[in-house]
């Protein structure tokens, strides 16, 4: 829902634990062939900054990627499974959005977002600019009416796989901190501060 790839900083936590609690198996081979690709495109040096997790973290980014965007397990995501992860978000979302959204990501621009770099480098280095928080917020912002509500909020979680608590208390103790007036929604003001 926010700055990391597809989901919030405040959501990973969350996806990282349902990862572990549903036990979902896969091979960690091709992770580990993926991040020798890596390593041959860059430099030692530069991999390490960029790509530093644990095989706990690997696996448990590898289950949240499949499971929730990459839905045939290919280690990529194409334009069609991107189109449908931001449906969850923004059910009228326009090509034109999913293109973009595509490709400010697409390191090696061949239309999809790979698990390896892309994703992993989102996630070791998200960004926090004013672009990145516009482009969340007009996605959340899913009746376009010029505010992200709480409500909206919790339908985005729900619809992403958390239960109704859950997507609540995120909505609640991430996002509503920034609602300075307390009306349950957040101005594009109020909601940028949430990167800044």
């Amino acid at each position: 829902m926010m700055p990391s790839i597809f989901i919030t900083a405040a959501l990973t936590t969350v996806l990282l634990m349902k990862a572990f609690e549903c036990s979902l198996h896969f091979g960690t081979s091709h992770i580990f062939r993926g991040l020798e690709k890596l390593k041959k495109r860059q430099d030692a040096s530069s991999f390490e900054q960029h790509v530093c997790f644990d095989v706990r973290q690997l696996v448990a980014f590898k289950a949240q990627f499949t499971a929730f965007i990459d839905k045939d397990n290919d280690g990529r995501a194409s334009f069609k499974e991107i189109k449908s992860y931001l449906q969850k978000y923004d059910p009228d979302v326009t090509e034109k959005r999913v293109q973009d959204f595509v490709v400010r990501r697409d390191t090696n621009g061949d239309g999809d977002v790979d698990f390896i770099p892309d994703y992993l480098s989102e996630i070791s280095a998200p960004n926090y600019s004013a672009s990145m928080a516009k482009e969340w917020f007009e996605l959340e912002d899913s009746n376009h009416d010029g505010y992200v509500s709480r409500d909206e909020l919790v339908n985005i979680a729900q619809n992403i796989g958390m239960s109704p608590r859950e997507a609540l208390e995120t909505a609640e103790g991430y996002y509503m901190i920034a609602d300075v007036n307390g009306d349950h929604r957040l101005t594009w003001n109020e909601y940028v501060t949430l990167f800044t």
